[in-house]
Order: C-alpha cells, then sequence, then structure tokens
C-alpha cells in the first residue's frame, strides 16, 4: 500500500505544470518596467541590466550637486542636479565611502544614472 502511495504521489507531483520565477527564460515574461504599483513603490530596471528592484527610496536633492560616474568627486560628471529635484535609489543600496564622503547610486526619470554624495539627498519616501 505504501508503495501504491509514493508511486501515485511522484506521477501527480511530475503531472502538475510548471509555474513561477524560473518557469521561463523569456525576459517578455517578467514585470513591466517602470510601472506603479500599489505599494507605493514603483518597479524599475536599470538600463542594460535584466534586473528589478521593487523597493526603491525617494530622495530630493537639499543643494546643488553633481551626480557622477563613479562615486568620487573626480567621477566624471553625469548631471548638475537643483534643489527639489527628485531622484530615486534602491533601497538598502549600498553606501560608498570615499575620502570620508557617503556616495549612494541613484537615477532620475529619465534614466539618467550615476552616483552623489549622500548629503546632499533628503530621504522623501
Amino acid at each position: 500500500m505504501l508503495k501504491k502511495l509514493i508511486a501515485v504521489s511522484l506521477i501527480a507531483a511530475m503531472a502538475l505544470p510548471v509555474t513561477g520565477a524560473f518557469a521561463s527564460d523569456n525576459p517578455t515574461d517578467r514585470i513591466r518596467t517602470n510601472t506603479p504599483n500599489a505599494i507605493d513603490s514603483t518597479i524599475t530596471v536599470e538600463p542594460g541590466k535584466d534586473e528589478t528592484s521593487i523597493m526603491a527610496y525617494t530622495w530630493t536633492v537639499r543643494t546643488v550637486a553633481n551626480i557622477r560616474k563613479t562615486p568620487s568627486p573626480t567621477g566624471a560628471h553625469v548631471l548638475t542636479v537643483y534643489p527639489g529635484y527628485t531622484l530615486t535609489g534602491q533601497h538598502g543600496g549600498e553606501v560608498f565611502v570615499v575620502n570620508g564622503q557617503e556616495w549612494v547610486y541613484v537615477w532620475n526619470n529619465s534614466g539618467v544614472a550615476g552616483y552623489i554624495l549622500l548629503s546632499a539627498l533628503e530621504e522623501t519616501g
């Protein structure tokens, strides 16, 4: 009787369709990018990456600052931002300390991304 139960269980398990995150390697099956969701955050994908970040911080710039390609005051200039400008950063993202200054990776709604001094930002969401 136990052998029949095991055999039926194995056959039933193999007959179930495969579903879930690993069921398909097709990237079109994934969540659409830059779509607002019901948790007061935005699903975003960094350009050129096949990686989705669901939880994100919203930052407001407090003082004129430069976004740079690397977390360094000598990194290539990407964009100058002004007070009131809104940026997004990954929730739990790494803080880079360079010469005693804290830098975070951020991006804007246009997909421009880089590192900015944490002291120039205020978390607003």
